[in-house]
């Protein structure tokens, strides 16, 4: 009878002894290896990825684009002059760089078709002459510093998706459009 109840025993304290041994003695022995796990407030990471999209969103503000000017000329045309007068506005408190927009309509006298793709960089530069020297005026004293010939981060849109973005963007009242035209 003895040696039934050691049988049946001997495998009740060889589990338990297992169990011991794979489960630790406490949820942080078990856990160390994953870090900190400690709930963290609703946001917290997702916060600072918003934080960076919403200040590219800023810098791109201050971006005097190629369609903002008289054709290939370093004429501001009416819209430009209005968004340099806001740049110069806010440049006062805000600390980003002022781009102009390399122009892109120039032709080449080298190549072989005239076709006007090509970059003129003494019009790129009297642009951004033009630029600093109107900025200066309107109280920007560190435009020549921060005004600089660069492609923005957000190139904008071209051709097919130009006007596609347009139309959609018009007909939803300049909003972010509606919920697809679901409905009745």
């Amino acid at each position: 009878m003895k040696l039934r109840k050691v049988n049946l025993m001997a495998p009740a304290v060889a589990g338990l002894l297992m169990v011991g041994a794979v489960a630790g003695c406490g949820r942080e022995e078990r856990c160390d290896f994953m870090g900190d796990i400690t709930p963290m407030p609703l946001g917290t990471l997702s916060d600072s990825i918003w934080q960076t999209q919403e200040a590219n969103g800023e810098a791109s503000d201050f971006v005097v684009h190629e369609n903002e000017w008289r054709g290939n000329t370093s004429v501001l045309g009416e819209a430009g002059k209005v968004h340099v007068k806001q740049i110069a506005v806010r440049a006062i408190d805000q600390q980003f760089p002022i781009l102009v927009e390399p122009s892109s309509r120039s032709v080449r006298p080298d190549s072989q078709f005239q076709y006007p793709v090509s970059n003129d960089r003494e019009l790129d530069a009297s642009r951004r002459a033009l630029v600093v020297e109107a900025l200066q005026i309107l109280g920007v004293a560190d435009a020549d510093a921060r005004v600089v010939v660069a492609r923005p981060v957000t190139p904008g849109s071209f051709g097919f998706t130009a006007n596609q973005n347009f139309q959609q963007f018009s007909s939803s009242g300049g909003g972010g459009g509606g919920g697809g035209g679901g409905g009745l």
